[in-house]
């Protein structure tokens, strides 16, 4: 199973482990996106932002939400392949959306194997 990963905070990491990802997060202060929910390939390649750049990033952004951190998972081949095939995974990036991965990926959630990496 590919190990994907995540950059964000502590507290948004544990959420997303308690609940799983959730493709229409709605940021404090932001507006409500359907956007999906993106991870890369640990290790790379990262054709934008690194994730621990974006993690960085978010922690500054707020914060009182715990520092910055990776969420790492380890997600079977089969859902990593049913994600936005306009995003191969060859460019690192993995965006699992609403019929592209996210409701089979939400449907073995809990049965993956997860951390969180202190930055």
């Amino acid at each position: 199973m590919p190990t994907l990963i995540h950059g964000t905070t502590r507290q948004r990491a544990e959420n997303i482990i308690r609940n799983g990802p959730n493709p229409r997060y709605h940021e404090p202060g932001g507006v409500p996106v359907n956007d999906g929910f993106s991870m890369y390939v640990d290790g790379g390649p990262y054709v934008f932002d690194s994730p621990e750049v974006y993690a960085r990033g978010k922690a500054r952004q707020f914060p009182n939400e715990g520092g910055a951190v990776i969420l790492a998972v380890e997600i079977p081949e089969e859902i990593v392949n049913a994600a936005d095939p306009l995003l191969p995974i060859e460019g690192g990036v993995v965006q699992f959306v609403e019929g592209f991965g996210i409701e089979e990926l939400l449907s073995v959630w809990s049965a993956l194997p997860k951390e969180i990496r202190t930055l």
